[in-house]
Formats: C-alpha cells, structure tokens, sequence
C-alpha cells in the first residue's frame, strides 16, 4: 500500500515538474501575448476601431489590413468576445475573396457563419457571412450548398434592396445549375420598381434576363435585354459603371455569343460584339474591346472570310500593344502570328512571334511577382492562425491558474492537456513550415520551367530565320506549320508540373521533326518506344527531356562531316521507365573544344537547370528521379540515360 502510494506521489511530481519546465520553455510567448490583449481597458473599442481600418484597407492594401485584423483578432478572443471574434473572420474572408483565394475565403466565411450561428442570426454580418459562403460555394462549383445558403439567407428579415441582391444571387445559382426556369422565377419573384430601381440593379437585372433568355432560346428578347442594359448604363455615364455592372456585362455578353456560336449564328454573333465594341471604345474600355475584336476575328474566319478575319486580328493585336496587360499582348501576339502564318505571310508571323515571345516573358515576370505578393499574404494569415492558437493557449493557462485553488489533481491533467496542445501546436507548426517550403520549391520549379521556354523559342525562331534568309520560303512554311503547333502543345503543358507520357512523346516527335529540317544532312532520328508502355497513365515532368536532345543535335551531331544517328529510346525496367538519348556525334570534350567562352557558359546554365528542376522534383514527390550521362568509346558520341520510377498503377508486370 505505501508503495503504491509513493509511485503516485512521484507520478504526481514528474507530471508537475514537466508542466512547470513547459510553462517555462514553451508557453511563455503564448502567455505573454495573451495577457498583452487581455490587460488593455478598451479592448473592445481598440478592436471595433482596427476593424474599420482594416475595411478602408482590405482592396488596395490587404497586408497593412490583414496586421490590423491580426490585432483585432486577438483583443476579440481575449475577450471572449464572439461577435467581434466573427467580425474579424467576415473581414479575413472578404480580403480572402478580393485576392482570390476562394478556399481560405470559404474557411473564413464559415468561422464567421459559426461565431454568428450561435448569437446574431439576426445581424447583418450573420447576412453577409452567408452571402459569403453562398458566392464562394458557386465559385467553387458546389452548387447544391450554395443554393442552401442563398435559401437560408432568403429566409432572413430584409431590406427591399437585400431581397433583389438574394434574388439575382439565387438566379445566378439556378442558372450555373441549368435550371433555366427557377433562374427565371428567382428574378421575376423580385419587388422591382423600376421608379425607385437603381442603374446598376437595373443593369445587373436586365443582363441575368439576357443570359437566360438566350439559354432558352428566346434570342429576339435577349437583344433588347443587353441593347437596354448598354443604354441604362450610358444614360447614367456620369455616375459610372462599378466593376461589378462591368463584369455582369461581359458575363451576358460572352453567354449570348456562345450561343450564338452553337447555333451558328456568326452575322449575330459579330453584330453582339461591335455593339460591346462601341460601347466600350465610350468607356475606354480597351482590354475588352481587344477581346472583342479577337473574338470576331475567329468568328470571321468559321464563316469562311479569312482576309477579314485576319484585318480584325491585326486591330486587336494593335489595341493590345497599348495596353499594360503582357498576358493579353501575348494572347493577341500568338493569334495574329497564326493568322499570318495561315495567310502564307511569314515575314509578319515570324515578327508577331518575336513580339509573343517577349511578352510571355513579361508575363512570365510579372505572375512571378504576383506570386511571391500573394504567397506573403498567405504567410501572414498563416501568422494569424498563430496567433488565434497563442491566445486561446493563454486562456486555458489562466483557466488552470485559477484551478490550482482548488484541487492539486486538476493541476496535473490540466498540465498534460497543456502539454498535448503544445504537441499538436508544434505539428501544426511544422505542417505550415513544410507546406511553405514545397509552395517555395514549386514556385522555384515553375521559374526554371520558364527559363526554358523562352531558350527553346528563342532557337526555334532562329530556324525559321535561317530558311528565310536562305529563301527557302516552302521549306520555312512548313517548318512554321509544325512549329505553330509544337507552340501550341508546349504553351497547353508548360502550366503543368506533370504530363502524361503520350503528350510528351508528341512533342518530342514534333521538335525532333523540326530539328531534322534545320540539319538533315547532319542526321538521322529514330524514336522507339516499348508498345507495352501505358503512355496515357504514365505521367512525366514536361520538357524534361528535350534539352537532353537539343545539347545531342547542336553540341553534338551538327559538327559531324558525315551524317550522325540520334536514337530516342522509351521503355520500363522493372519499376523504372527509362529513357535512353544516344547520338554518335563529336562527343563532349571534342565539343568543349570548339565552343566559344559564351556558349561554355550558356551550356553550363542549361545543365545546371536540368539538374535543379530534377533535385526540386525529387524533393517535393518524394521521387527519385536519376540521370547518367557516359561518353561512347574513343569520343564518338554520348549516351544519356534518365530513371524515373513508375507508380505501381502504371508498372507493366
């Protein structure tokens, strides 16, 4: 009996010692910041005023918001104070949306939905939380849920002007849903008088008629809908279009031309869109009135009338260049060099290539920099959820503080509940740091993968360069023929951080197709691929291999005398899918001799890329990705093979 109490009077003592050391070690932070909030006298005034900041803030300096809300956050949750505590999650949801991140927005949303749920369901906030949830579920495709929340939100006690914003917000549910005739209903239950209607309402109105009824098939009616919704926003000119009557216009457009299309109806279809044009060359509106004319120009040349529709490219890709947008330049720039290309000009498509390759560079910079914008807003959000954990750490040390009073035992559970949350908070911890460190990786992977598509333009352009100044002009055409459509399968996969075999076997035929041209009395090319390979399930990092090829024919095969061989080799050994590249060229010292001191540094850069996108790879998929390079006896050539493993449902056995 004595010994068994001794034992739990240790027990009790390690478990006191060991709460203490955590108190001391880990907790300290947590308590301190807790006490911070919790000690300020106008903790509730302090928050309400952050939060009006935060709001001025939120559209066009979400960082300065998103420390406002932090701080709001936690003076809410000291507190105890739910209400405030839901605000700043409505608040955290709402920047979430402006920057477009639709599943932290939904989280935050749904915090706020729950904070509000148990006290205000009555509030506006507890409203706005479910038009919140209700949008970001239509964006994110979840139909059934978001036409739950706009029903709940229905059943709210509202302003005359809430109900029609319910209402179009319900239409716009039914009508993603195809439910044509609820969509309809939902905006003809609206309490619209049209004396007391506001432009924007009436505008919003009219274009959600427009959609449906050209969904329906009742296009007669859809004409006067848009033709009255371009009026009623150019009678109210001098009050302005908001984004939002902006957006609503183009939606109706774009679905009215897809109908259009459908059926064929191009003379419609081109008319819909001059009418945008018109209108928004008023509005200044150049970005869409470039889409427009791109739009026509694809229109005009189904029906058949290519020097039209190559005039209209030409317009839009000149209205294009004006603008700041390196996206919509490169989007313009590619379809006029295909225009072009397709009215056998091949001066002009090689020019408008040039003018598309630099402005994907410039996109490329600056999706970069968006990226880097928004991974740092993520990380600050990351911070409050910290802080969220801190502060209820901080209460539940003061709750076991207070428990000391009364009986030793609760002091020992309540400091190994302490200890678990401690645990669960450094895992927490960790996850976010890894999930930070692949989201870097990625974005490294994504920069490198860019590097390499402007090189690989860049040389392509030379080729087509060095047919027109041999004018050899049919030769030229048909190595822009091939090389639109290697452009066209690269810019669809360069996205992508993984391909399926299939797709990458296409491109490497067609650049192995183009190269050949350039030096076809240099060599030959042979592809072989195990037919038992299942190329649809199998999937590969996009422009993997390619350089490999490319290092063959131009470091390689282009300074034989007499003609080389390259071989491509595709096939699995045992869970590995190898590919093999051999060539029978110089050989890579011979090479090193006769490069110049740029094209050793060039060479060098390109290896060194290959090798980080495979290091990266091999990282962030837990793969391991191998690649062998081996000179052929005496110099004659080099053999490069790469090890991928397969995953057990692509393996052949």
């Amino acid at each position: 009996m004595r010994l068994r109490t001794s034992l739990l009077y240790l027990i009790a003592l390690l478990g006191l010692t060991i709460g203490s050391f955590a108190q001391k070690t880990e907790k300290a932070t947590q308590s301190d910041r807790y006490k911070s909030f919790k000690l300020r006298s106008s903790a509730k005034k302090e928050a309400a005023d952050l939060l009006t900041e935060a709001h001025q803030l939120k559209n066009n300096r979400p960082a300065e918001a998103l420390n406002k809300v932090e701080e709001a956050l936690g003076l809410s949750i000291a507190q105890q104070d739910e209400f405030s505590e839901g605000k700043c999650y409505l608040l955290l949801g709402e920047i979430n949306e402006h920057i477009e991140q639709w599943t932290l927005a939904l989280d935050n949303y749904a915090h706020a939905y729950s904070k509000f749920n148990s006290s205000k369901r009555m509030s506006d906030d507890y409203r706005q939380a479910l038009r919140g949830l209700s949008r970001m579920h239509l964006q994110s495709g979840n139909f059934d849920t978001a036409l739950q929340f706009s029903q709940e939100l229905q059943r709210q006690q509202l302003s005359r002007v809430e109900k029609q914003e319910v209402q179009l917000l319900l239409s716009e549910v039914y009508y993603q849903m195809a439910k044509y005739e609820d969509a309809l209903a939902a905006i003809d239950a609206m309490d619209v008088n049209k004396k007391v209607l506001d432009a924007s309402m009436s505008t919003r109105i009219q274009n959600q008629k427009a959609k449906i009824y050209a969904r329906t098939n009742e296009l007669d009616k859809t004409k006067d809908l848009y033709q009255n919704s371009i009026n009623t926003l150019r009678s109210n000119k001098s009050a302005g279009a908001n984004v939002q009557d902006q957006k609503s216009l183009q939606s109706a457009k774009e679905e009215i031309a897809d109908v259009y299309r459908e059926q064929k109806r191009y003379d419609d279809e081109i008319a819909l869109r001059n009418q945008s044009i018109e209108y928004n060359i008023e509005s200044n509106n150049l970005s869409e009135v470039a889409r427009d004319k791109a739009a026509i120009s694809k229109t005009l040349e189904a029906k058949g009338d290519a020097p039209a529709a190559l005039k209209e490219m030409e317009e839009a890709a000149s209205i294009a260049s004006q603008l700041t947008n390196p996206k919509e330049q490169a989007s313009a720039f590619l379809a006029l060099a295909q225009q072009y290309e397709k009215n056998g000009r091949n001066r002009e498509a090689l020019a408008a290539y040039q003018k598309y390759s630099h402005a994907v560079g410039r996109a490329e910079k600056e999706n970069e920099a968006q990226l880097t914008e928004t991974a740092q807003l993520i990380r600050k959000q990351k911070d409050i959820e910290e802080l969220t954990k801190d502060v209820s750490i901080g209460q539940q040390e003061e709750t076991i503080e207070k428990a000391t009073v009364f009986r030793q035992q609760l002091i020992i559970y309540g400091l190994l509940a302490i200890i678990l949350i401690i645990g669960m908070a450094t895992y927490f911890i960790y996850k976010n740091a890894q999930a930070s460190k692949v989201a870097n990786q990625l974005l490294a992977l994504k920069s490198l993968r860019a590097q390499m598509n402007p090189h690989f333009i860049f040389n392509a352009l030379n080729s087509i360069n060095h047919f027109i100044a041999q004018q050899d002009e049919r030769t030229a055409n048909k190595f822009l023929s091939e090389f639109s459509q290697l452009m066209r399968l690269v810019l669809e996969n360069s996205q992508e951080d993984f391909i399926t075999l299939q797709k990458e076997q296409e491109i490497l035929s067609l650049y192995l197709k183009l190269e050949h041209y350039r030096f076809r009395d240099k060599f030959e090319y042979k592809i072989e691929m195990d037919d038992h390979l299942n190329t649809e399930a199998i999937q590969v990092p996009p422009m993997l291999i390619q350089p490999y090829i490319e290092n063959a024919v131009w470091h390689g095969l282009r300074y034989r005398h007499e003609k080389g061989k390259l071989t491509l080799r595709i096939y699995q050994q045992n869970d590995q899918l190898v590919v093999e590249v051999n060539d029978n060229g110089i050989g890579r010292q011979k090479s090193i001799e006769l490069k110049t001191a740029n094209q050793k540094k060039h060479n060098s850069t390109g290896l060194k890329n290959i090798e980080e996108r495979l290091a990266i790879i091999n990282k962030v998929y837990k793969t391991n990705y191998k690649v062998s390079i081996a000179d052929a006896p005496q110099g004659s050539g080099t053999h490069v093979q790469l090890s991928l493993p397969l995953p057990n449902e692509s393996r052949n056995y």
